[in-house]
């Protein structure tokens, strides 16, 4: 991967910023009240969900606030006359090291920014980047309307981050496809302060050549997104079907028989592994199950077509010789059902070392691609003697690899070193069976395994299309030279 430079070295560097003289500038573009520069701020800025510490290259010079597109405007423009690094902050519940600064840098909040307009004659919306997906959810109910992105992380990660990476998140894409497949247009401000249109107002989309096709998923480094415009989903009618399985194996033989035998995709397809169906049935209060449990939600425009749709799915799981299937009608029994999900991943973040990664192989192979990871996980050279967890969207097909390690007594070396290893183990899986990430985004950690998967050539033409939005290297510097 072709290098941009090196990082800054800690808060004063080459560049000698002077603090309050930055800070100043840039509460006369924002105000005052969202303008800071203080440590404390700045350390917060500069920690994500990556297991290691903040690390002095990661802090930021200023954190900034902005209102709306002027505002941001206004920040690039003056970021990219002095050259000085501008990272983006939606929430920073990025899994793969997008939302800590790679190096020191004015941090620009995106949070600010939440503007909702909702034309249900139009058929669509209109949301700036900062609102929570949860709290767009909400609003999005009265109109019947369907938000297409299922972050576990949703009470606090935002649209905008989401239309950034385009992760439909727990959702299958065969059944929803990704969140692009729904954004009819954006407003988005360029490194050189210029703002710009794309897309349409009209519910069909641009046909050839059209800029928000590459700006989704540019997961920030070739612009700011300072709004969205999404289009109405109608909410569809909802089936929930709970299997037990003597093993995580078998789930996997119902992933690759449902695309070989044609089988309509359920809307989620999530499952838990033995070790972890206990933890987390236990945790909402239900019996633990004696194996494997995989949960599937099926959708249709009518309840009819989704208790049929749903009934015909059981047929097709029964096939495969369940301990027991059945669809769930008792809304209250399913949100323990699908709660235990979220429990099982609050035990191992909570309780211990926890290292993770995402694995989505060619659908034929995905068995072999499990067995693969779980030998990697259990043979760490970087720890020994940690556990592994596996849960999460296998219908998409994902597989996630837990490393697990019951203490959070571990030096920051062995966090990274652990990290990385998993990371590029269980990336050298997605190069061997055929994958990419779908769900995290593919920066930062991950920037190595684009040269891996599809070459040089192809890493250099991203170098080439981020040098030509943005030739100063100025916006989320270090993401796409892939960094520690």
């Amino acid at each position: 991967m072709v290098h941009h430079g090196s990082f800054f070295k800690g808060r004063k560097t080459q560049m000698n910023i002077d603090l309050k003289q930055l800070t100043k500038d840039l509460a006369e573009m924002v105000g005052k009240e969202n303008a800071f520069s203080d440590r404390p701020t700045a350390l917060a800025y500069a920690k994500d969900t990556m297991p290691w510490d903040v690390e002095d290259h990661h802090i930021p010079y200023a954190v900034v606030r902005p209102a709306d597109s002027r505002e941001v405007s206004a920040v690039l423009a003056y970021a990219t006359g002095r050259k000085i690094p501008v990272h983006t902050h939606g929430s920073g519940t990025s899994l793969v090291g997008l939302g800590r600064p790679k190096t020191n840098a004015i941090v620009l909040d995106t949070g600010r920014m939440q503007k909702l307009e909702i034309f249900p004659e139009r058929g669509y919306f209109e949301v700036g980047p900062g609102m929570h997906i949860g709290k767009l959810r909400k609003a999005l109910a009265p109109h019947n309307a369907l938000l297409p992105i299922f972050p576990g992380s949703e009470p606090v990660a935002t649209i905008g981050g989401s239309v950034s990476v385009n992760t439909s998140a727990h959702a299958v894409d065969a059944s929803l496809c990704k969140p692009g497949d729904y954004v009819l247009g954006l407003e988005v401000v360029l490194p050189t302060g210029e703002i710009l249109q794309t897309g349409t107002e009209s519910t069909r989309k641009p046909a050839g050549i059209e800029a928000t096709k590459f700006l989704v998923g540019s997961e920030g480094l070739l612009c700011i997104i300072t709004k969205i415009r999404m289009r109405l989903i109608p909410k569809p009618h909802m089936a929930n079907i709970v299997a037990y399985y003597r093993s995580t194996e078998d789930i996997l033989d119902t992933v690759m028989a449902m695309y070989k035998q044609g089988v309509p995709t359920p809307l989620f397809f999530e499952y838990l592994d033995e070790k972890a169906g206990k933890i987390g049935f236990e945790a909402v209060g239900l019996s633990p199950p004696t194996g494997a449990v995989a949960m599937m939600s099926m959708h249709s425009a009518t309840e009819v077509g989704c208790r049929e749709k749903a009934r015909l799915f059981l047929e097709f799981v029964k096939k495969s010789n369940p301990i027991e299937a059945r669809i769930v009608t008792n809304d209250a029994e399913w949100g323990k059902i699908w709660s235990s999900r979220a429990e099982a991943g609050n035990y191992v973040y909570r309780l211990g070392s926890t290292f993770g990664s995402e694995i989505t192989p060619r659908v034929d192979k995905l068995k072999d691609a499990f067995r693969e990871a779980k030998e990697i996980i259990l043979n760490l050279e970087s720890f020994q003697g940690n556990e592994f967890y596996s849960f999460g969207h296998i219908g998409a097909p994902t597989i996630h690899a837990y490393a697990f390690m019951p203490t959070k007594d571990i030096s920051n070396e062995v966090k990274k070193a652990v990290t990385m290893e998993v990371r590029e183990k269980t990336e050298a899986l997605n190069v061997k069976y055929g994958g990419c990430g779908g769900e995290w985004g593919l920066t930062a950690q991950r920037a190595g395994f684009l040269t891996k998967k599809y070459g040089s050539t192809y890493a250099d033409v991203l170098v080439r299309l981020k040098k030509a939005f943005d030739p100063e290297n100025i916006l989320n510097r270090g993401n796409l030279e892939g960094w520690m």
